[in-house]
């Protein structure tokens, strides 16, 4: 545990030094000042963080994670000179790169879900964004750990686009296919399975920001009953899965 919390102070300290990070920071606190001053509503506001975190959490997630994947590469020969294990390397870096992002989403958040008397949203909507935005930092530091730095930019760039978008537009083309009506759980596990769409779901259904009503379904009515466990749930295994698929990488890297 020590070295762990060794490698995620190191952490935070090379990262109070990122360029990268500071744009972003400085970007969370314009953005988090204007949604102060312009104080919109509580149902507005909900609606606004939550796609303002689905596109541009994500974002950020993915390019803090891909930048700290790069500072793997770059200072592997250097980390494993020292007596750390790959897993324990992995969840330092891990937890010192979701810290600043927990950092940058609640300098963007929090003023204005503060003035709005948000305080009951704002703890669950942070539980689901810290889910949802540490499956994209890892992702990002899996695509970091693979590749040079402008093809592992622009795969980082492209993952973030299908899932955000590109998932989406497939499922709308999907549901217009008339087999697919057949299959509703085929539908519901292709909406969940990625992370964005877990999200999405998970914050408007479970944060009461749209009217739902699942009285009238036959398919899916416990899953968006309890959508915000099942939400949590959903980025739990993410975690795991990339968790192993990153070590597994870092293991078979040469430095």
């Amino acid at each position: 545990m020590s070295t762990v919390l060794t490698i995620f102070l190191w952490d935070i300290s090379q990262n109070l030094r990122n360029r990268f990070l500071q744009v972003f920071a400085l970007a969370c606190v314009l953005g988090g000042s204007a949604l102060l001053a312009a104080a919109p509503g509580t149902t507005t506001l909900a609606l606004v963080l939550i796609q303002a975190i689905l596109f541009f959490g994500s974002l950020s997630g993915c390019l803090i994670g891909w930048s700290s994947g790069q500072q793997i590469r770059a200072q592997g020969a250097f980390f494993f000179a020292q007596p750390i294990g790959s897993g324990q390397l992995l969840l330092g870096k891990l937890l010192g790169t979701g810290g600043w992002c927990l950092l940058l989403l609640l300098l963007f958040i929090g003023p204005a879900a503060v003035q709005a008397g948000m305080m009951t949203t704002l703890l669950p909507l942070a539980a689901l964004s810290i889910g949802f935005l540490l499956v994209f930092v890892l992702t990002g530091l899996i695509l970091g750990l693979l590749t040079a730095p402008v093809s592992g930019l622009l795969a980082t760039l492209l993952f973030w686009a299908v899932s955000v978008a590109g998932w989406e537009v497939g499922l709308l083309v999907l549901s217009k296919a008339a087999w697919i009506e057949q299959l509703p759980w085929l539908f519901i596990t292709l909406l969940l399975v990625n992370p964005a769409g877990a999200f999405r779901l998970g914050a408007l259904i479970g944060l009461d920001s749209v009217p739902f009503d699942t009285a009238d379904l036959t398919t899916g009515q416990f899953i968006f009953q309890n959508i915000m466990l099942v939400t949590i749930g959903i980025f739990l295994c993410w975690l795991v899965i990339l968790f192993i698929i990153a070590r597994w990488r870092l293991i078979r890297q040469e430095f």
